[in-house]
């Protein structure tokens, strides 16, 4: 082939600006069509008075050289001039009683904060603590994507595995839910349900922790609008264009071989590859029309192995009142119960502050944010589209209802609120037409441990795909890696040797 193949993407979030880079920097001629007015996706934030709200990053992974991901962030941003903050603990939680348990970071602080709240719990803390050190010393190779391994790699692969291989099996089977259920101590196993998803399998938790006590993962100041801007100015600096306000409607294929995407203004745009680092479902089943759909597409949008993650709503507070004295992430248990759809009611609230970020809200103040579960997404998008106003006065009274329980929690809240803002699965939908309304694609199971990557459709010549709804979850490094992962595909297939 000659260099200089022309590429399109559909969707500017980080997978579609990553793959960017990547292409444009190993002779691929890119352009990256969105349907927002501006870059990042998902990772986003806005403004609301003067506050800056961070709709996406509550933490990122990869944040350190010692990281194997660390790499593929490297590759887009100078990760030196990014201040990270590093929490002191993953969260804390709190009973009706006001009793405190903290998570902390440090696996020696977690230690004894376990022991000492939960004595008769030695066994069972002192078995979570050896995980967190034995996976403290696991770092994979990550480089090439599973496709391109050669048995080398894969047995290079598998002599680093080889210590870990059957706990990692083992926790992988063994929920959150089913490993608290080992405590004796009510409090202890009610906080470690609450701190880590109970459906979630406990090794995914495990690896949170060792990442926090290693310092891998951290919260960036400046939050998402500052991380999906860096990439941005990277993919043009390599020569990249972007055209915003650009939905793409149909993908343009002829005897199975795809050859451009038609806008949804009726424009269409032809190129050598079509990349969708956009949303799976309306990729296969609306821009492909549902034409084109191999086994494993049909086991992940037609089967139940796949489960689409929990879908919440996005609650900000900017109050006049200084939260730095306060744990950075706190569970708490609500007096009574909030109603949040037809199918949700709460117990308990989450609320995350930003102290340690200076653009999030004026000196002196703070923003809150909270992600209250909301099971029924179709009732929020149903409800704005037949009924707006009152769409309003549901997020209104939700609002309301949280600023209650934060005066209870905190106290001297309700008279120092500065800005509210509530965003529903129908504003995710409407900017980023991510299926469900969630900020995440799938759930992470056993049932998805070990799926393959969905880069291309059998049947189906010039077209990949990428982001979190191709990989098997979601998250920040994930995506970012795919876009590197892709090009090397890409590269192998089109006869070229892949550049970083």
């Amino acid at each position: 082939m000659t260099k200089n193949k022309k590429v399109i993407i559909i969707g500017g979030g980080l997978a579609g600006m990553s793959a960017g880079c990547h292409l444009q920097n190993n002779g691929f001629d890119t352009e990256i069509f969105e349907m927002h007015a501006c870059s990042g996706g998902l990772c986003t934030s806005w403004k609301r008075k003067d506050y800056m709200i961070d709709g996406c990053i509550h933490f990122m992974m990869g944040v350190s050289p010692t990281d194997s991901s660390y790499q593929f962030w490297s590759d887009l941003i100078d990760m030196k001039s990014i201040d990270f903050i590093y929490h002191d603990a993953h969260c804390v939680v709190e009973d009706i009683n006001k009793n405190r348990i903290s998570f902390y970071s440090n696996v020696n602080q977690l230690e004894n904060e376990l022991l000492s709240k939960a004595p008769e719990d030695k066994k069972q803390i002192k078995k979570l603590i050896r995980l967190i050190k034995k996976f403290s010393k696991l770092n994979l190779p990550v480089d090439k994507p599973y496709e391109l391994m050669n048995m080398k790699d894969k047995l290079k692969v598998a002599y680093l595995m080889m210590p870990y291989l059957y706990t990692l099996l083992k926790y992988v089977k063994i929920s959150n839910k089913e490993f608290a259920a080992k405590f004796k101590n009510p409090n202890l196993k009610r906080a470690f349900e609450t701190a880590f998803i109970g459906e979630t399998p406990s090794f995914y938790s495990i690896m949170t922790m060792v990442w926090r006590h290693k310092k891998e993962m951290g919260y960036p100041k400046g939050g998402a609008v500052h991380i999906s801007s860096l990439i941005e100015k990277k993919y043009k600096a390599a020569g990249g264009n972007i055209h915003f306000n650009s939905k793409t409607a149909k993908i343009l294929v002829e005897n199975n071989v795809v050859k451009g995407i038609e806008l949804e203004n009726g424009e269409k745009h032809y190129a050598n590859l079509i990349v969708s680092a956009a949303d799976g479902r309306s990729t296969v089943y609306d821009m492909l029309g549902g034409k084109f759909k191999d086994p494993n597409i049909i086991e992940r949008y037609e089967g139940d192995i796949f489960e689409t993650i929990d879908k919440t709503l996005y609650v900000s507070v900017g109050i006049n009142k200084d939260f730095s004295d306060q744990p950075h992430k706190l569970h708490f248990e609500l007096n009574k119960p909030i109603r949040i759809d037809p199918m949700t009611e709460l117990n308990v609230l989450e609320t995350t502050h930003f102290c340690d970020d200076p653009s999030s809200a004026p000196k002196g103040k703070s923003l809150l944010s909270l992600m209250p579960e909301s099971k029924d997404w179709k009732y929020w998008v149903n409800l704005r589209k037949t009924d707006i106003q009152k769409y309003k006065q549901e997020k209104e009274r939700i609002a309301n209802e949280i600023i209650e329980a934060l005066d209870n929690c905190y106290g001297n809240v309700k008279e120092n609120i500065e800005m509210i803002d509530v965003a529903t699965p129908a504003t995710y939908i409407r900017y980023t037409n991510n299926w469900t309304g969630g900020q995440i694609s799938w759930k992470a199971t056993h049932k998805t441990f070990g799926k393959p990557t969905l880069w291309q459709i059998n049947g189906l010549s010039n077209f990949y795909m990428t982001g979190q709804w191709a990989g098997i979850s979601g998250g920040l490094s994930n995506v970012v890696m795919m876009g590197n992962h892709l090009t090397q595909i890409i590269c192998k297939n089109e006869g070229l040797k892949f550049n970083r």
